[in-house]
């Protein structure tokens, strides 16, 4: 009979080990594989729903069973059940324990599930926030049952992050994965040089450009980068940028994988900590724009077009202004871009462009 690559998840409570499940599922989902997920942490109140609706989500098969008590018994039905509805992985997600006195609970526990599923590889979810505690953590789990892998989530910060990830090393145990924030896409292969360069403010072009082509928008993205290159700053470039933003992720972060940028950063902090409600707020105003207001944004000087756009999409004049003044911050960046010949060779290499 067929038999699916199984994947145990393991960690202590809220290291993200539910989300991770969740990013695991859309990562191999993406490849082309069927994905199950067994909802097999009976502790934790909500883990059931979290992980059926992350589930629905990102398009992978998911057992369950609310009513019961009895990790082992539920993980051990979940695979057999996936199995035989021709999943090609299956993630088990188990519980955790808070802090250190419980660990021995959840070891004994963890031991009994991997006894169950036999399973082809176990995970372990750790938070970059316990920064070098993390090995104490690593060796425990390591030497409790064979670590096959590691994910090191909530990499946002990476300060932290690389006093988790030396740590973790120092065990042995390989780091497979890293959680770059909390959405589902904010999820990448773990690559040591890639790390450093990023955390050096060197970029990380290659991780910016598989996101692009995972997500099919690269002649788009291409097309937006060559016109703010090129200095052709409008509100229909902008629009797409916001568009193209929401896909890929924050603007920050997408920003600290172009090479010379992630240096820049504090200068342009303006334009890069655009939240998602903001982006749908300015998409909004751009919607109650003009064709001749699109392409000529300077025309939001005039307060009476400002008024109109503002009534026109339903929010105040001060949010208009905002976005105008967004405008001029990009704008004023792409200026002193132009001045910066390296960064720019760089940037046009980033969307395939002709240097």
């Amino acid at each position: 009979p067929y038999t699916p690559y199984v994947i145990m998840m393991v960690g202590v409570q809220g290291s993200g080990k539910t989300t991770t499940v969740g990013k695991l599922a859309k990562f191999y989902r993406s490849m082309g594989y069927k994905v199950g997920v067994v909802a097999a942490d009976t502790y934790r109140p909500g883990a059931y729903e979290q992980l059926r609706q992350l589930a629905d989500r990102v398009g992978a098969m998911f057992y369950g069973e609310p009513d019961s008590k009895d990790p082992v018994s539920i993980a051990q039905r979940g695979v057999e059940e996936l199995r035989k509805r021709g999943a090609d992985i299956i993630i088990v997600d188990t519980a955790g324990r808070h802090g250190y006195g419980e660990e021995e609970a959840l070891l004994k526990e963890m031991q009994d599930i991997a006894a169950a599923v036999r399973p082809d590889e176990v995970m372990l979810v750790i938070d970059a926030a316990m920064g070098q505690k993390s090995y104490d953590l690593a060796k425990r789990f390591h030497e409790a049952t064979p670590i096959g892998s590691i994910v090191v989530t909530k990499m946002d910060g990476t300060a932290k992050g690389g006093g988790a990830l030396s740590a973790v090393a120092a065990t042995g145990a390989r780091i497979k994965f890293i959680g770059t924030g909390e959405d589902v896409d904010e999820f990448e292969v773990f690559r040591p040089r890639r790390f450093v360069a990023r955390l050096l403010g060197m970029g990380d072009l290659e991780s910016l450009l598989e996101r692009i082509e995972r997500l099919q928008g690269v002649e788009e993205f291409e097309k937006t980068v060559a016109e703010m290159v090129a200095g052709k700053i409008t509100f229909r470039v902008l629009y797409r940028q916001l568009e193209q933003m929401r896909k890929l992720g924050p603007f920050r972060k997408v920003l600290q994988m172009i090479p010379g940028f992630s240096t820049m950063l504090d200068s342009f902090d303006e334009a890069a900590k655009v939240s998602e409600e903001k982006m749908r707020k300015w998409m909004s105003i751009m919607n109650s724009m003009t064709y001749d207001e699109l392409d000529n944004p300077e025309l939001l000087e005039q307060r009476s077009r400002v008024k109109r756009i503002a009534i026109g999409a339903g929010v105040e004049i001060s949010d208009v202004r905002e976005l105008y003044n967004y405008y001029k911050t990009v704008k004023r960046m792409m200026r002193q871009l132009r001045k910066r010949k390296d960064i720019l060779e760089r940037f046009a290499k980033m969307g395939r462009l002709p240097g």
